[in-house]
């Protein structure tokens, strides 16, 4: 959501980084976005902005568990860098050995 509210050049900055990537949203964190989505606001504008740069990820099945849960597994299980403005998920990401991607300034961090 914060992409959405802060063009940035996130993408071109990851690509730099990594070269070639494949963006993933996994399928609770959709639905999570949809449910901020149909309030009103500025967070729901936010959230529907955000579905629309997510339309074109690849989307992977979430477990069940609680949607940080889900993020910190599938990063796991699939080797991935996570990109995320939430503070928690960021240090708990960390302390697992994930790779954060973050922004600061509008340009993309890797933490």
């Amino acid at each position: 959501m914060t992409v959405a509210e802060h063009p940035t050049t996130c993408f071109e900055d990851m690509v730099e980084m990594l070269g070639k990537f494949e963006p993933v949203i996994l399928d609770c964190v959709k639905d999570e976005l949809k449910q901020l989505s149909s309030d009103r606001g500025k967070k729901a504008r936010l959230a529907m902005l955000a579905l629309e740069l997510a339309s074109d990820f690849s989307v992977e099945p979430c477990g069940g568990a609680n949607v940080d849960d889900e993020v910190a597994s599938a990063a796991l299980n699939y080797g991935a860098i996570v990109a995320t403005m939430d503070r928690e998920l960021a240090r708990t990401l960390k302390t697992l050995g994930v790779t954060v991607v973050c922004l600061r300034f509008g340009r993309s961090t890797f933490t």
